[in-house]
């Protein structure tokens, strides 16, 4: 099985200074789970999730005030269509930052 096979057709992308509600509404929209996020300022992308969302409001922020910045994932790593699934599996670890 190739990482194509489960890859989403839907791309969303949103901006840092959205709320996290905008971007809940958006995904909503599109019917993903998460967002690509992109800045000119900041050169590699990052993602947005429905688990940030839910943490969040988890913690009692709120979404009209909460944006998208403060909350997305950074170092996302990317896997190119053709590989196998497994292959994807052993380079995740090795291509993720450290965590000190």
């Amino acid at each position: 099985m190739q990482v194509r096979d489960g890859m989403s057709e839907v791309v969303l992308t949103v901006g840092p200074s959205h709320t996290l509600r905008e971007a809940a509404e958006m995904m909503v929209a599109k019917g993903t789970g998460a967002a690509l996020v992109t800045d000119d300022e900041h050169p590699v992308p990052c993602l947005v999730t429905e688990r940030d969302l839910l943490n969040s409001v988890g913690r009692g922020q709120d979404p009209d005030v909460e944006l998208v910045a403060e909350h997305m994932s950074e170092g996302v790593v990317a896997a190119a269509p053709d590989w196998s699934l497994e292959h994807a599996a052993s380079e995740m670890p090795r291509r993720m930052p450290a965590i000190s």
